[in-house]
């Protein structure tokens, strides 16, 4: 296991059991932290996070039985109640209904670059980790993610990539977990395969994810429980935060101020420049205007979760196949950048 910009990099080969069990070996202290730091976040007693585990257990095998089995891998590995990795990997259906910010997400039109800022709570920034999934049964794949949770925001190297924001809803979110979600959208070979994707996990979840590969085709999407809102296309820079953009569906007046102050920002950014390249996108996903409001946010107190700011930033390319990522919020450091094939790019 190496490090780059502070986060460990795992790599994980071979069938579901074996990159179970490597995840769980590598990362089995930090899995045991996460289990510490969002039994917490749930406020609930043990056995009633386990009484939801186990519905999600028995959809995450009916979407994809390999996903169990992974689960259930790393779970041996790290010493830990497998029920404890389903509910990891489902804690924003466990946390649907708290009313948190959560990142900014862009894409830049027509071209292979999307990125984001990962906005959470403190004690997350020492836990994160960085995969990369080699796999010979389809695209191999790129992420950052949390310790033992499956997926989260990446690129593959047949070219796509997603994002991925946090939406609070006062609906029941029962269905494939939107991280069991994103890990199916990393292993996809195009964006058609991500829409099918997407329409057989069907309903359930509250997010907002941005697809885009590497021609700069793109799409965003709003998940509300039952229903899938996809978001006008603006063209040029696309941006989302952490409201629905439709002003009737669960809006919060502490939310939205916090969440329409970044988008605003975001747009404000993209129109007092007309380059669109990667310096350009760092710069957005660094602007601290609008302090305990900015887009890269130092961690302050916000209730109920904790304190919560900017976890790390990234950026990718989805051509290049690479992550630029930084760790935390000063918003003046550098990213450093991974390769998802770095014997690869040292040839180019």
């Amino acid at each position: 296991m190496t490090t780059i910009g502070g986060l460990p990099l795992i790599t994980l080969s071979g069938g579901p059991a074996e990159r179970g069990a490597q995840h769980g070996t590598a990362l089995k202290e930090r899995i045991h932290r996460m289990i510490e730091v969002y039994g917490s976040f749930f406020g609930r007693p043990e056995g009633e996070i386990f009484d939801i585990a186990a519905h999600f257990k028995s959809v995450i095998n009916d979407f994809e039985p390999d996903y169990g089995t992974e689960i259930e891998a790393i779970a041996d590995a790290a010493n830990v109640n497998p029920l404890w990795i389903y509910a990891l990997n489902a804690r924003s259906e466990f946390l649907s209904f708290v009313p948190a910010t959560e990142c900014t997400v862009m894409h830049f039109g027509g071209t292979p670059l999307l990125g984001q800022n990962w906005d959470w709570e403190e004690r997350l920034e020492p836990l994160i980790a960085l995969a990369r999934i080699d796999r010979t049964d389809g695209p191999s794949i790129l992420m950052m993610t949390e310790p033992g949770i499956l997926g989260k925001i990446g690129l593959n190297d047949a070219g796509v990539g997603v994002c991925f924001n946090f939406l609070h809803i006062n609906r029941p979110t029962n269905g494939v977990p939107i991280h069991i979600l994103l890990r199916s959208i990393l292993e996809c070979p195009s964006i058609d395969a991500v829409r099918e994707t997407i329409n057989r996990a069907g309903p359930g979840r509250s997010a907002n994810i941005l697809v885009a590969d590497e021609k700069g085709n793109r799409f965003d999407m709003e998940f509300a429980a039952t229903e899938q809102i996809e978001v006008d296309d603006p063209g040029d820079v696309i941006a989302h935060t952490n409201h629905y953009l439709d002003p009737e569906m669960f809006s919060l007046p502490h939310v939205l101020e916090n969440s329409t102050l970044r988008l605003d920002r975001a747009y404000t950014l993209a129109k007092a420049t007309e380059a669109r390249d990667r310096q350009t996108m760092t710069r957005m996903l660094s602007d601290t205007e609008n302090p305990g409001n900015s887009i890269c946010q130092t961690y302050r107190p916000r209730d109920p979760l904790g304190n919560m700011g900017t976890v790390c930033t990234l950026t990718m390319d989805l051509a290049a196949r690479n992550m630029d990522i930084r760790l935390g919020n000063d918003a003046s450091g550098l990213l450093e950048r991974v390769e998802l094939h770095p014997q690869r790019a040292a040839a180019e």
